[in-house]
């Protein structure tokens, strides 16, 4: 569990401001030092109070994504989830409270899209390292040296050679198509978050009563998506682990 005051002091913007705050005081002028280190100590106290920052420091840390397809819809999914948490905080009173646990629920979300997303670019690169395009002439080839050969044991041997890409064959055509899946259950995720947000900040209007009923709704069916994401991530767990030596 880390220190929420370490991890703010560790943010890439208050480092940016502490290594400026040294190089100013170095290279310009000696007042930048202490100005810069009291705005960078500032940072710190007012992030380690700052609760989103506290919860933040808090989870593990995240996959880093380096497939620009995933990276890109990771990030859509969490600006969106980042506007509902700012729309639920313009809540006050009874509703914040019952808005609380939806913000909670989107966070879990954005974990789980995190986590897809990283399933997800470790099947794009063994697909891209397995050069798939050229298992089918691979196959080709060895038909070829099969037909051409009469030795009994050079045959039985190129078969099984056969019967091996034929495996990697599918295997990969499989994970293909979980790819699509995850895109797929990332956009749903996507796309149910932007319907959250939207929710938000409509029952920031509502009465207490029809607020409470909506905020039921919308957490049942955050619920039901968790659900489904969890069921999902398992078979995707399964195909992956017998499909990528």
């Amino acid at each position: 569990m880390r220190n929420p005051y370490v991890y703010a002091a560790r943010r890439p913007l208050a480092l940016m401001v502490l290594f400026t705050a040294i190089a100013g005081g170095l290279l310009l002028f000696w007042w930048l030092l202490p100005l810069g280190l009291l705005a960078y100590g500032l940072m710190i106290a007012l992030g380690g109070r700052d609760p989103a920052l506290a919860a933040a420091s808090q989870r593990a840390p995240r996959p880093r994504l380096t497939s620009p397809t995933f990276r890109a819809q990771i990030g859509a999914i969490e600006r969106t989830q980042q506007e509902i948490e700012r729309s639920i905080a313009q809540a006050s009173g009874p509703l914040a409270r019952l808005l609380a646990r939806i913000s909670a629920q989107t966070q879990e979300l954005l974990e789980q899209a995190y986590a897809l997303g990283e399933r997800g670019q470790v099947i794009e690169a063994y697909l891209v390292r397995i050069k798939v395009d050229s298992i089918q002439a691979r196959i080709a080839a060895t038909d070829r040296q099969i037909a051409a050969t009469s030795d009994a044991y050079t045959r039985q041997q190129l078969q099984e050679s056969r019967n091996a890409l034929a495996e990697k064959q599918r295997n990969a055509a499989e994970l293909t198509t979980y790819i699509g899946r995850i895109q797929a259950q990332l956009q749903n995720i996507h796309a149910s978050l932007e319907n959250v947000l939207a929710e938000t900040v409509r029952l920031r209007t509502a009465d207490a009563l029809s607020a409470d009923s909506a905020t039921d709704q919308v957490a049942q069916r955050l619920g039901d998506l968790k659900r489904d994401m969890d069921t999902f991530q398992r078979v995707l767990d399964t195909a992956m682990a017998s499909a990528t030596p």
